[in-house]
């Protein structure tokens, strides 16, 4: 049920922090195996940036695959997982958790059941060619189904949800963590949680805390853009390392393309000749790159009414300046591009679309929706390309069981990651939907392993103490100053 503060402390099993993908599973979950749940949410609503994605989740072997005969393993899915993870640590410096990605890949297909029992919809499979060796990215068909699945739990008895409260401190007695300080957003009086059973850090990512990335990001841009919630402040990271709480893969701030994937479906995007350049499906960090090349490092979107119309809630939220023109020669003086180009490229994709190519002879692009709808409806849209951020990869080590390891590789009792806050899984970013794939399987395993008391040991060495050799002593050493021998006292 969902109840406000009277600034009195609260007795619980269970406090979950955050109501994404990760806490909303970790509530279900908990409350499944005889848990009550304390659930703490700084936004006004709960479901989190699953509400704002494309919300498009990677499952290894789901009905939906077999339904269309696609045949996926973990083994596969790891194969995949190395392949990005090494790309990706050529930038990063990433530490992969093998065993994590494991146990993703073990029970993600489980999670598409439960999801699917509870009422959300996956249409279709988007294909991701270059980053998956299989189809396996499933597409929602409304990211309102996500938190709409966990109706039951959160309107129920047993979980009480504090919305616009921000979980401060956690309370440890020693080095157990026993519940949390929480601060009501509207300067109501603050109040303690009190945990039997242990504590969720479910808060997400950090991406909306430009303090605590300037600390960690390596990428020399300026990525001011930030497509999420203004929540996604790096809360739980920031309190669980405040108790030892190790941290892994804060480099890990990808620049992307500001962009929903489902407008991109539905769009093209050209340069300042009016040209198109690249996929605009394509993988993340290739976009960019791609975008960087171009004159000015200037380009846009180009999308019809009927987009608009259907894709306001990605559109609008978008930095730039939505242009509106009643034709597409209109719109390229608008855009300052020439305008037979802009309408050859309009002209080409629809050819594209209306034909029954799977591929994109132009730009190798296989991405767009099952209608293949062409760019024809006035009037026509564009907004501009703009590098920002959507997705930080940092959190803590944990056990199986979603325990925070600690720097001396010992588990904290009481203390649990899921989602983003977590960081064993997130490196495998590229693939696509295992961001909001990690949160919901990984967040059921935490919340069953919190209320039953089956936890798992840590699988990990402990940052503190490890160290790397000297250079050898019979290498040979530079002399900083070259003394001449008759100046050297006998």
């Amino acid at each position: 049920m969902y109840v406000q503060s009277d600034g009195n402390d609260i007795f619980t099993d269970v406090v979950v922090l955050g109501t994404g993908p990760g806490g909303l599973a970790a509530t279900a979950s908990a409350v499944e195996n005889g848990a009550q749940v304390v659930v703490i949410e700084a936004h006004d609503k709960i479901g989190g940036n699953g509400l704002l994605s494309t919300g498009w989740v990677s499952f290894v072997n789901s009905k939906l695959q077999r339904s269309l005969g696609i045949e996926d393993s973990p083994e596969l899915f790891l194969k995949d997982c190395d392949k990005l993870v090494a790309t990706a640590s050529k930038r990063y410096g990433l530490q992969y958790d093998l065993e994590i990605a494991k146990l993703y890949a073990e029970e993600s297909h489980n999670l598409y059941d439960i999801l699917t029992e509870r009422g959300v919809r996956f249409s279709r499979l988007i294909k991701r060619p270059l980053q998956t060796s299989v189809d396996r990215l499933a597409a929602v068909e409304d990211t309102s189904m996500f938190p709409a699945a966990f109706k039951q739990e959160f309107e129920g008895p047993n979980v009480k949800a504090y919305l616009r409260c921000v979980g401060e401190r956690l309370i440890m007695d020693g080095q157990t963590a026993i519940g949390v300080q929480v601060r009501p957003r509207d300067s109501g009086k603050a109040f303690n949680v009190w945990a039997r059973k242990g504590v969720v850090l479910a808060t997400g990512g950090y991406g909306a805390n430009p303090a605590l990335r300037r600390h960690f990001q390596v990428d020399p841009r300026d990525m001011s853009i930030f497509s999420g919630l203004s929540t996604c402040r790096g809360d739980g990271q920031l309190i669980g390392q405040a108790v030892g709480g190790d941290l892994t893969n804060m480099t890990m701030i990808p620049p992307i393309v500001a962009v929903a994937s489902h407008l991109t479906e539905e769009a093209i995007a050209v340069n300042l000749d009016g040209n198109r350049f690249h996929d605009e499906a394509g993988p993340y960090d290739y976009r960019v790159q791609e975008l960087e090349k171009q004159v000015g490092q200037a380009a846009h979107f180009v999308f019809d009414s009927k987009t608009f119309e259907s894709k306001q809630k990605y559109v609008l939220p978008m930095a730039g300046d939505l242009v509106q023109a009643a034709t597409l020669s209109e719109l390229a003086i608008k855009l300052g591009v020439p305008g037979p180009a802009l309408e050859q490229s309009v002209r080409e994709w629809n050819a594209f679309l209306e034909s029954d190519q799977p591929q994109d002879p132009k730009t190798g692009r296989v991405q767009f929706t099952p209608e293949r709808r062409p760019i024809a409806q006035a009037p026509f849209y564009s907004k501009p390309m703009v590098v920002g951020i959507s997705l930080t990869c940092g959190g803590f080590i944990t056990t199986n069981s979603m325990q925070v390891v600690d720097v001396w590789g010992e588990a904290v009792p009481g203390l649990f990651a899921v989602g983003d806050c977590a960081g064993g899984l997130t490196p495998t970013a590229e693939m696509g939907g295992t961001h909001l794939g990690g949160g919901f399987v990984l967040g059921w395993i935490a919340g069953k392993a919190i209320a039953t008391g089956n936890l798992c040991a840590p699988h990990t060495i402990g940052t503190f103490g490890q160290c790397q050799s000297q250079m050898a002593a019979s290498q040979p050493r530079i002399p900083i100053v070259s003394v001449p021998e008759a100046h050297v006292s006998k």
